[in-house]
């Protein structure tokens, strides 16, 4: 039979294992009892660079993901909690926003971060999630079959439930198998979870934050209430209250007598002792009479205590003396050197506090200096900002949201001068000449080209000389020149995908410049979450987090 504090885990793999072994280690009875089993589904990757961020709302989809999460590890994943996020941490994700709640509460977070369009890598029984959020299944919860004796085990244990479909399951199966909910106990994760249970249960629990670890608590605490309310089975009822001790208490004999007549017999004989000292010894005589004196002194001074008026100090002759006549001068002048003391310190006070302050803003000028340096350097490079990505958010999204937009859109498709330079060589035979003309028009082309007039000093307009000038301009990093000139060869029809790479690397290193001078100049905001005004969209899902059903 089941003993009275046993605790059902009914969860399924790996966080039924985890919950058992929080609940053995609190010394309860645990039976693992999971009602479903996770397993990976087949799902295509969107593109990243349609979304703000990854949403997710349990472990398992960082579990059974497959390689498919390696193309979005790029967006900030907005967790439902911290076991979700340290799940997604240790897969090589970047949290930007850990909720403390449910998933209604973590996305609302996220749209107070700025993010307006989220993927949710979700289960395949889940809850709806709103507008603005794409959800995507990449694992299902099957269910695990549990024969009518599992199910009879559960009566007389209190029941641990993380999700609603958990609960929904624990109440058919017990209706199929004819088992009354009465003698079962449950401790839900939240008060969605308890009202799927519905009722009739021998008490339905709610954990005071929807997490594992509350629940654990809640359930070990009442399974021990349970144990000890739990009427005795067997045996006489009054067993506890029956007990005799099997150690009798020694009974006292003849040697405690002569033991309390010796102690008698010395103590008078110490008092005897001390009556012939205090009549024959002189000093002790001497010391009855200091104390007697200084009795009366005391006695004496009490009595006149409340009529004493202090005396006035006496002159070398025994008289009183007259009170020192004070010297007004000599207090102005203390007055004046205090009062001089007093704004010699308020001054420095309020040196140290402008100091403090100018500190401050220079420690805050530095910080966006050194983020608007590290996002250069990271396009320079070619790779996305990752978690700079928050950071430039947060510091310049106020103070130059258009340069901050554009530079986080730039870094999610990065160019680089090489790539620019390959793209350039890759397409100069098409750019330097005609392909659209007849055989007319190239002959007469030719022919025009075989005597060029054009005034000293300025740059050949050749298709060749100008495609030499592009690559040195490119070399030189001047971006917008080598495009001015590759716009001007024959074949600058062909060259449409480079001319709107090379325009993105001249959006995303302006966007840089505005940023690194609102650095400079000291407008760069300390790292807080700054309100974005996005109008407020309905999160339908109550559920908390879980790593699975």
């Amino acid at each position: 039979m089941t003993s009275p504090h046993a605790v059902v885990v009914v969860r399924p793999e790996p966080g039924n294992a985890r919950t058992a072994a929080a609940l053995r280690a609190l010394g309860l009875d645990v039976r693992q009892v999971p009602l479903f089993a996770v397993t990976p589904v087949d799902w295509s990757v969107p593109d990243p660079a349609g979304f703000d961020g990854l949403l997710l709302t349990s472990a398992n989809a960082v579990r059974h993901g497959g390689a498919g999460l390696d193309a979005l590890k790029r967006l900030p994943v907005v967790a439902v909690g911290a076991t979700t996020a340290a799940a997604a941490s240790d897969a090589g994700f970047a949290v930007a926003v850990t909720g403390s709640g449910d998933a209604r509460d973590a996305v609302s977070e996220a749209r107070d971060r700025g993010f307006a369009r989220l993927l949710h890598l979700a289960g395949r029984d889940r809850a709806p999630t709103g507008d603005g959020i794409e959800a995507i299944t990449v694992y299902a919860s099957d269910d695990v079959p549990i024969d009518a004796t599992v199910a009879q085990s559960f009566v007389d244990t209190v029941v641990l439930l993380h999700s609603e479909r958990a609960a929904a399951r624990l109440k058919a199966m017990l209706d199929t198998a004819d088992i009354a909910q009465s003698g079962i106990e449950i401790a839900a994760i939240s008060a969605a979870v308890a009202e799927a249970a519905g009722t009739g249960w021998a008490t339905a629990s709610i954990a005071p934050q929807p997490s594992d670890p509350a629940l654990v608590a809640l359930a070990a605490a009442r399974a021990n209430i349970r144990a000890i309310d739990h009427p005795v089975r067997g045996g006489d009822k009054h067993a506890m209250s029956d007990y005799v001790p099997t150690d009798r208490p020694r009974a006292r004999g003849p040697r405690m007598g002569v033991i309390i007549a010796l102690t008698a017999l010395a103590f008078i004989a110490g008092l005897g002792l001390m009556a012939y000292a205090a009549k024959m010894l002189p000093w002790f005589k001497a010391t009855q009479a200091t104390a007697a004196a200084s009795s009366a002194a005391r006695q004496k001074l009490a009595a006149g205590n409340s009529g004493y008026i202090p005396a006035q100090p006496l002159g070398p002759d025994g008289e009183p003396q007259a009170a020192a006549p004070i010297d007004t001068t000599v207090l102005a002048t203390r007055e004046a050197t205090l009062a001089g003391q007093l704004t010699a310190l308020e001054a420095r006070t309020a040196t140290i506090t402008t100091d403090a302050a100018a500190a401050g803003a220079q420690a805050t000028r530095a910080e966006g200096l050194l983020v608007a340096f590290a996002a250069r350097r990271a396009l320079d490079r070619g790779v996305g900002l990752g978690y700079l990505e928050e950071q430039v958010r947060l510091r310049f999204g106020q103070a130059q949201p258009r340069a901050t937009t554009l530079l986080i859109q730039a870094a999610r498709q990065p160019v680089t001068l090489e790539d620019l330079r390959q793209g350039l060589d890759a397409i100069a035979p098409d750019i330097t000449s005609s392909t659209g003309e007849n055989w007319l028009d190239t002959v007469q082309h030719q022919i025009d080209t075989l005597v060029v007039l054009r005034k000293a000093g300025t740059p050949s307009p050749m298709p060749a000389d100008r495609l030499a000038r592009a690559r040195r301009l490119l070399g030189a990093g001047q971006v917008e020149a080598a495009r001015a000139e590759v716009a001007r060869l024959p074949g600058a029809a062909q060259a449409g995908n480079w001319m709107d790479a090379a325009r993105r690397y001249v959006v995303a290193r302006q966007a840089l410049d505005v940023i690194e001078n609102t650095a400079l100049i000291g407008q760069a905001g300390q790292p807080q979450p700054a309100p974005v005004v996005i109008p407020a969209t309905p999160v339908e899902t109550t559920a908390p987090e879980s790593d699975g059903i």
